[in-house]
């Protein structure tokens, strides 16, 4: 009977390190859900490029490709106010704001928070990408916007 037990408690333990070393084995972090919040309308944006690391298990991707060349298929969101909001699933240690003209590709803005007053920007089309850092990796998430400064 004590050898049976004993066989049976053995059995169990080792599934269960199987199964936890299956499920951990197959583990890969995933980018934390950003939502752009502007115009008072909710947009998530997807990431792009990632590097982040959990529990030992590191998970990467990589576009190679440039901002604009990447949300030049995406659909623009029009943007009228100065306020454009974020709001992250995990918060990050920083984040920064990156614009690009759409047509010629140059980066004509950089900094955070974003403020569209003050930097003079015209209207017109543009990619914006946001990097956010956190203590365990980055992700740059990018979308095209259209800054309509004659709305308000």
């Amino acid at each position: 009977m004590k050898r049976s037990v004993l066989w049976g408690t053995a059995t169990f333990v080792i599934l269960l390190f199987i199964s936890g070393w299956a499920g951990y084995s197959r583990y890969e972090p995933e980018p934390p859900t950003l939502l752009l919040i502007v115009n008072r309308q909710t947009v998530e944006i997807k990431p792009g490029s990632y590097s982040l690391e959990k529990w030992g298990r590191v998970a990467t991707a990589d576009t190679f490709s440039a901002p604009t060349v990447d949300v030049r298929d995406a659909s623009p969101i029009v943007v009228t106010s100065d306020e454009i909001k974020l709001k992250f699933d995990n918060e990050p240690v920083s984040v920064k704001f990156y614009l690009w003209e759409m047509e010629t590709g140059k980066l004509i803005y950089t900094g955070y928070p974003l403020k569209l007053k003050e930097s003079n920007l015209i209207s017109g089309d543009y990619a914006l990408e946001i990097r956010a850092k956190w203590e365990n990796g980055y992700v740059l998430y990018n979308t095209r916007i259209i800054v309509d400064q004659d709305e308000e």
